[in-house]
This record gives structure tokens, C-alpha cells and sequence, in this order.
């Protein structure tokens, strides 16, 4: 007498767990929770977190790697240009100008993102000042 008193209690149970509505652990109640859990939805969730979550690490360092070799080749043009200005000696008003304009430009940026657009700017007016500064002495 005890398992048909036993089953009736438990089949309904099951019954309703396997009517999963959500596989969303904060949108369902206990037997979708008892659902997810054993279809694995929650798992595949975490998996695919976990997922998202490394792949944005590997982005964010990616990006620091380009900033670093950005800085780097800024630093390098930087050196350059004064080397350029030494050998060119006194230049008129509006190169010596810019020569101080490149030279304490100080790029930033509220975001890892912008600070690489900033460099890249930077790097880009550098390059034209070292060109013309190689023509100027030439």
C-alpha cells in the first residue's frame, strides 16, 4: 500500500517538471528549477557566460597590447622629431610650433578604445611632422 500512495504523490511532481517554462533560473519557480536542472539549460547558461566572459577578456587584452605598441611607437616618433629639430636647428614660428604641439601632446581617453584612437591621431600627426621636418632638413 505504501508505493501507490508513494507514486501519487511523486508523479505529479515529475509531470510538472517536465513542463519547463524558462529555462531562466530568476524567472522560474521550483519545478522549472528542478528542469533546468536536469536538461542541463543551466548549465549551458553558465557555459555560455563563462563563454562571453573569456572572450571579452581576450578582447580587453588584445586592445592593451595595441595601446602598449601605439605608446611605444609614439615614444619612438617623439625621439625622432627631436632629433630632426636638432639637426634642422631654429625653425620658423609655425614648425617650431608644431614640433612643441606633437611633441607635449599627451593622448588620453575616458575608454580603452578612445585612448587607442587617440594615439593612432597622434601617431598619425607625428609621422607628418617627422616627413616634413626630413624634407625641411633635405
Amino acid at each position: 500500500m505504501m508505493r501507490p500512495a508513494l507514486l501519487r504523490l511523486v508523479a505529479p511532481a515529475l509531470l510538472l517538471a517536465g513542463c519547463q517554462t524558462t529555462s531562466d533560473p530568476a524567472e522560474g519557480g521550483f519545478f522549472d528549477g528542478v528542469s533546468g536542472i536536469a536538461s542541463g539549460s543551466y548549465d549551458a547558461r553558465i557555459d555560455t557566460a563563462e563563454a562571453d566572459v573569456a572572450g571579452a577578456q581576450a578582447r580587453n587584452e588584445a586592445l592593451a597590447a595595441q595601446i602598449r605598441g601605439s605608446e611605444s611607437e609614439l615614444a619612438q616618433l617623439k625621439l625622432q622629431i627631436l632629433q630632426q629639430r636638432n639637426t634642422l636647428g631654429t625653425p620658423d614660428a609655425a614648425t617650431a610650433s608644431r614640433i612643441d604641439r606633437v611633441l607635449n601632446d599627451t593622448p588620453g581617453g575616458a575608454t580603452p578604445d578612445a585612448r587607442l584612437a587617440a594615439l593612432q591621431r597622434s601617431i598619425s600627426e607625428a609621422r607628418a611632422l617627422s616627413a616634413d621636418l626630413a624634407r625641411l632638413s633635405g
